[in-house]
């Protein structure tokens, strides 16, 4: 099989990462960078392109097969209209926008003309949260997420928190239940310097209770899931990589009708399953090799961004 070839655009913080995982996937090469303003601090090898315009990428000449567009948000649109005009696959980080009617459409262009289009969302490919979708838990009472981050860099520009962070959850929850009705019944926010940097969302699917807290302006950085059962709680670490499961049981005494409720512990660790960012990648490639644009993913990119755009 031939390589295939990959553009990267954007060389923040994300697209560090992106380059990171691009090199280190089997048949696969990285031919090109674009970016304003190439960091000193990221080693290029010498036979990967730079661009500093669009305009100076030839993609026929190039044989591009897919693009990972890593740049500012405010950039993504354009550029994807531009690529999926192309005919190109396209990979885009979160979020695609934060107009919800360009993420409409270029999802539109995306199954109208049977091109790849795929978000970064990454905890949908997190082998925790698909443990968790097989387990298919019946009985949730409500679920309680963290997503904390410490303060970031003052020169990064970063959209509403929600956007940011929340995004991430609320596509795990799609994810998780394709059936999913979810209504807002309550929000709090914080802000600084007219963009919201924490806050509280407690929403409701049928009978769950739903909370997540997003922050970036705590001392410690959190990413943490408990979701509670009838009969049991899972406390999920995205960290640490692991699930602690406890689970209802009860102790009865010897010559006594005295009976203990008591929790039966067990730890499930993830510790040794492939990195996250390499999985959300070689689905990329996948649907690339085999010509798949993914209508559950589409269905997901789309659910989670509308319900963000009418939450911020």
């Amino acid at each position: 099989m031939k390589n295939l070839n990959i553009l990267l655009i954007g060389l923040g913080n994300m697209g560090k990462i992106h380059k990171r995982i691009i090199e280190n996937t089997k048949n696969v090469s990285l031919i090109g960078i674009l970016d304003s303003s190439f960091p000193k601090e990221v080693p290029i090898n010498s036979k990967i392109k730079r661009y500093n315009k669009f305009s100076q990428i030839n993609f026929e000449d190039e044989k591009i097969d897919g693009v990972v567009i890593s740049s500012t948000t405010a950039t993504h649109y354009d550029l994807a209209k531009k690529i999926l005009a192309l005919n190109i696959p396209v990979f885009i980080e979160k979020p695609v926008s934060t107009k919800i009617n360009e993420v409409k459409e270029l999802v539109e262009i995306a199954k109208r003309k049977n091109i790849i289009l795929r978000a970064g969302l990454i905890e949908i490919y997190n082998p925790i949260f698909n443990h968790i979708k097989k387990l298919d838990l019946k009985d949730i009472i409500s679920i309680h997420v963290f997503r904390h981050s410490q303060k970031v860099d003052k020169d990064r520009k970063l959209e509403n928190v929600v956007y940011d962070l929340a995004l991430h959850d609320i596509s795990v929850l799609y994810y998780l239940f394709g059936d999913l009705n979810l209504k807002l019944t309550g929000k709090l926010s914080s802000s600084k310097n007219k963009t919201v940097e924490t806050s509280e969302l407690l929403l409701n699917h049928k009978k769950m209770n739903i909370l997540i807290s997003t922050s970036r302006q705590s001392q410690l950085k959190i990413r943490k899931w408990n979701i509670l059962a009838l009969d049991k709680l899972y406390q999920i670490d995205l960290i640490e990589k692991r699930i602690d499961v406890y689970q209802s049981g009860s102790v009865k005494f010897p010559n006594s009708n005295l009976v203990s409720e008591k929790s039966n512990f067990s730890t499930l660790s993830f510790a040794d399953q492939p990195e996250t960012a390499q999985i959300q990648f070689n689905a990329f490639i996948s649907n690339i090799i085999n010509g798949d644009i993914d209508k559950t993913h589409l269905n997901i990119l789309k659910k989670s961004h509308e319900f963000v755009s009418k939450v911020v």
